[in-house]
């Protein structure tokens, strides 16, 4: 390491008439003898990348100044026994602390006080001017308590500002203000030294606070120094009105003229966007240098008018104005953010003509420029050739490889940093942790973990937000949890990585547990906070929270923007409160797509088609563009009788767009024909898709699964498992599905057991409901009951009404009894399980039963829901009720059914009377033969054409009696019947049903 240059008398005398001192972040101005007050010795301190112009000349007290003066603590005696070894000693700490061995100066200064003698305060002020250098704030304190041993109490003027100028390097200007405060006396560089400080730390309202302190105590009257440091915070505070305010102070005390003054002005405005006040001031100056040139190219750069910069460049050197480093780093900024490699190259050459090119800014903005125009052969190149590469360059390089996804030359390069001892910062551990969190490279992201946590970055707060991502990512949340405890300083984007990590990782408690302890430390959240707070609450089963964020949001004046209330509406669609997400939707001014896309979901969700659809032509109208999720979420919708023509509608506008071949977009039109029924055009879509993903063959495996084609959905099944394609959780929801209709217990035993074996896919709820229902299914009635007992989770209604159906296909009514309780004791106002065991009870002739669960149910307030069966007929949907007499068409309805019972009958139709509770048999077939489906039926024989596939839709489970007639009609009429249920689909054709009677 090179210690900073003396400077001359000549070169400050040179400074005094208007020249320049060598750049330096910190001159300090002594006497070397009190006789002779021309002879000034000038140190620099810092290096000259932090140059700020600070300068501080200060003479030293007499007390401090006179080297021959003895000490306090000497006789004239003992300074001439001592004095020709201190003089070697002194020559030799000032050596040491020239050329930055500060250890060694430390062990002269220890070694010297042990030996009695007495150090002079300019040996001090070169060890304290080292400490400075190396920014070794421990080394500085004991120097400080050195001095005091020494007799140096208080340690002076001189000194102390020193030390303030020490503290400010080491970032702690709060211990720098209390030296000042305790300071009997401050002069000018007091002053400058802890404004210019406040400056250097990014404290800029200290700073200007601290000047004002100093122009109302007219302690001191400032200098050209001072305004500097004073408008460099005023470009970092954000204010224009303070940069108006100093600019006019300095103009009074006129050092407007005075080049660096006036330079500091040009970036103090750029920083903050007043590009005209900036070139005003510009054009001004009575003496534009380089340094001028590049301040106004720099602001322009930074600004993003980069064509400006270049422009600024070119007239730079057309006036004979040499660019240096600074200036040739700013246009070549500029040039990487136009993507102008023309010029790019021709500023390359010109920096290889003077020399610039090998200077590591130069090489850096070289390699930055060529990397943003996507050539990584010269970038290498440059990297190659650069004599010189510091920490930015080596940052630089694996940056932008990064950054374009060269994930494995960036490694290459950061593997060879550390191979050649440069030691990363923490802008390098971000890179790099960053490209393997794209990756979702656990292990490298193990060992860079490891590295930054031998380098001491591991609680650098960006280095631990990437860590946190990088865990969260790769589904190792309690080591994300680890990265965070092990930040420092954690800031809002850990807080929200954090919580984010654990939503990611369905850890929903947690995250919203986090969000909690985050507000009992007043932190205060942000949108994203709220909106992974939302996702969480979303998630999970705890609406109540979601409410409360909302309630939150709306008190702290959170912006209720495009993307928080899309996370509203979600969070609302979710939990059923569909009427608040309405609200939510229309309070929000600036929709987005994402915003009308989850409106529309929660429609559908909620079972709203109509209105989802609605929004749907509302987008239209408003001319916003839709996407793949927007048809996905509205077909979701249509996959109902009340809208498929609608859903018809939407795929004809699909067909027009560049959506017609989407993935997503066409499964969503699998999923909808596959719930219409329409199952050979679900096959169609399917054979047709050329990009098909596992939700495609997942969506096209249920749909035969629901339409009763079980050899067909396992067909696919074995298909799928043929191209390698993992099954998911709900895959093989679909495939014991079909198992279940078709009666496959054997078939489905097998796949339950691969799913855990094979596939290492734990059961859920869905596949253990699954393979009760073909047990119960199959007559295996013992064996179903006792699988329910075993499932791992609490049982709920739904298997225990499998359990119920089944006893009354089987005829147990005392199982049937015992799975009617357990049902009554989840769902007491379910009419269903009543019904059902009612059913069973006169199947075997128990009408006492009969009469006393219909009496049940009077007591208990629980009322049958009704029956209903739609059928859509020229885009017009017709609603029945059981014996409904409201329809237009009643008599022609009325007839064909008669007719038709009669041709039934002659196939050997059979009404099941018992179903019906009176006391005359031909009411009992009278009220039975005018069920809601039948009447639909009907409707549709008499009112499509004689080819046409009649559709019904009922919102119960069909009933027996139905479902045999269903059969006999679709053959004596030669048509084909489809009928869904809540169960499944029915296709009926021939006299034979696609369920093959289990449902």
């Amino acid at each position: 390491m090179q210690y900073p240059q003396q400077v001359t008398s000549h070169q400050y005398n040179r400074f005094k008439n208007g020249g320049h001192l060598p750049r330096a972040a910190l001159f300090t101005l002594s006497h070397k003898t009190a006789s002779s007050s021309s002879n000034f010795r000038l140190i620099a301190f810092g290096a000259p990348r932090f140059c700020n112009a600070h300068l501080v000349v200060e003479a030293r007290s007499s007390r401090n100044t006179d080297a021959t003066q003895p000490s306090p603590r000497q006789t004239p005696a003992q300074k001439v026994h001592h004095v020709s070894d201190q003089t070697g000693l002194h020559q030799r700490l000032d050596f040491l602390c020239q050329h930055g061995k500060l250890e060694e100066a430390m062990e002269v200064v220890d070694s010297m006080e042990k030996s009695g003698y007495e150090l002079e305060a300019t040996a001090y002020n070169s060890v304290v001017s080292c400490c400075i250098w190396r920014r070794d704030l421990e080394k500085g304190d004991w120097l400080r308590k050195h001095m005091v041993r020494a007799g140096f109490d208080p340690p002076g003027v001189f000194m102390d500002n020193q030390f303030i100028n020490l503290y400010m390097k080491c970032g702690k200007p709060s211990s720098a203000r209390q030296l000042f405060d305790e300071m009997p006396k401050h002069n000018l560089v007091s002053w400058n030294a802890m404004i210019a400080g406040y400056c250097y730390n990014g404290r800029y309202v200290e700073a200007l606070k601290l000047f004002r302190e100093m122009c109302v105590m007219e302690a001191e009257h400032p200098n050209q120094l001072t305004c500097i440091s004073v408008i460099t915070s005023c470009g970092g505070f954000g204010d224009s009105s303070y940069c108006y305010q100093v600019h006019g102070y300095v103009i009074k005390r006129g050092f407007v003229a005075y080049g660096p003054v006036g330079n500091a002005l040009v970036t103090m405005y750029g920083k903050q966007g007043l590009l005209e006040e900036a070139e005003a001031v510009f054009s001004n100056l009575l003496q534009r240098d380089e340094v001028s040139w590049n301040a106004l190219i720099s602001v322009n750069s930074w600004s993003q008018h980069c064509d400006r910069a270049i422009e600024l460049f070119a007239r730079m050197q057309q006036e004979g104005i040499k660019a240096n480093e600074y200036a040739f780093g700013s246009v070549l900024k500029s040039c990487a953010a136009t993507g102008n490699r023309t010029m790019a190259e021709q500023i390359h050459t010109l920096a290889i003509k003077t020399g610039f090119a090998a200077h590591p800014i130069v090489g850096t903005a070289l390699l930055d420029v060529h990397a943003k125009c996507m050539n990584f052969e010269d970038v290498k190149l440059i990297f190659a050739n650069m004599p010189e590469r510091n920490i930015v360059s080596w940052n630089t390089v694996i940056g932008r490889c990064m950054e374009s996804t060269r994930i494995i030359d960036g490694l290459h390069y950061f593997q060879k940093m550390c191979e050649m001892d440069v030691k990363p910062d923490d802008f390098t551990f971000t890179s790099v942790i960053k490209a393997v969190t794209e990756e979702s490279n656990l292990k490298e992201g193990k060992q860079l973990h490891a590295r930054a946590i031998k380098g001491g970055f591991h609680s650098d707060t960006s280095v631990g937000n990437s860590l946190i991502t990088m865990y969260s990512n790769c589904a190792q949340v309690q080591n994300s949890f680890l990265a965070f405890n092990d930040i420092f300083e954690p800031d809002l984007i850990s807080w929200n990585s954090m919580i984010h990590s654990y939503v990611q990782n369905d850890r929903q408690e947690e995250a919203l547990s986090l969000f909690i302890d985050m507000r009992h430390l007043g932190i205060e959240p942000d949108e994203f906070t709220c909106v992974s707070c939302l996702a969480a609450a979303t998630a999970s089963e705890w609406p109540e929270m979601g409410r409360q964020l909302h309630a939150y949001i709306v008190k702290d004046a959170i912006a209720l923007n495009a993307f928080v209330g899309s996370a509203l509406i979600g969070m609302y669609g979710k939990h059923g409160a569909i009427r608040k997400a309405e609200l939510v939707f229309s309070k929000i001014d600036e929709k987005d797509l994402i915003t009308w896309n989850t409106m529309i979901s929660a429609f559908t969700q909620n079972g709203e088609a109509t209105k989802a659809l609605q929004l749907f032509c509302q987008m239209k109208e408003e001319d916003v563009e839709v996407d793949n999720y927007t048809f996905a979420s509205v077909l979701a919708g249509c996959a109902d009788v009340t809208a498929a023509a609608q859903g018809r509608q939407v795929h004809s506008q699909i067909l027009k767009s560049r959506l017609v071949a989407d993935t997503a977009v066409v499964n969503a039109l699998i999923t909808m024909y596959s719930r219409l029924g329409c199952i050979d055009e679900s096959a169609q879509l399917f054979a047709k898709l050329s990009d098909k993903n596992l939700l495609s063959w997942t969506a096209m495996i249920s749909g035969y699964a629901q339409n009763g084609n079980a050899v067909e959905a396992i067909k696919l099944f074995n298909q799928m498992q043929s191209f390698n394609i993992q099954p998911t959780g709900v895959t093989f929801v679909a495939v014991l599905t079909a198992c279940s209709h078709a009666g496959l217990t054997e078939q489905a035993e097998q796949y339950f057991d691969a799913m855990t074996t094979t596939y290492r896919i734990a059961p859920a709820y869905e596949h253990y409901a699954c393979m009760v229902d073909i047990l119960a299914r199959t007559g295996r009635l013992q064996d179903a009951e006792n699988f329910i007992m075993q499932i791992p989770y609490e049982p709920n209604a739904i298997v225990w009404k499998m359990l119920l159906s089944a006893c009354r296909t089987y005829g147990d009514p005392e199982r049937g009894r015992r799975s009617m309780e357990k049902i009554v004791a989840l769902e007491p106002g379910d009419s269903a399980a009543y019904v059902l065991l009612s059913n069973i009870y006169a199947d075997s002739g128990k009408w006492e039963d009969v009469a006393r669960i219909r009496k049940l149910m009077k007591r208990n307030g629980v009322k049958k829901q009704p029956g209903k069966s739609w059928i859509e007929i020229q885009n017009t949907l017709h609603e029945f009720v059981a014996g409904d007499r409201s329809h237009p068409q009643v008599h022609d309805i009325h007839s064909k059914l008669h007719e038709l019972l009669e041709e039934i009958k002659r196939e050997g139709y059979q009404p099941q009377t018992n179903l019906i509770i009176d006391d005359e048999k031909e009411s009992r077939e009278h009220s039975i033969f005018y069920h809601s489906e039948k009447l639909a039926i009907a409707l549709g024989i008499i009112s499509l054409a004689p080819n046409t596939t009649i559709k019904i839709f009922k919102n119960l489970r069909v009933c027996e009696d139905c479902h045999t007639a269903a059969k006999l009609i679709s053959k004596v009429v030669g048509r084909t019947i489809i009928l869904r249920d809540t169960c499944r689909f029915h296709h009926f054709k021939d006299g034979l049903c696609s369920c093959r009677d289990f449902w």
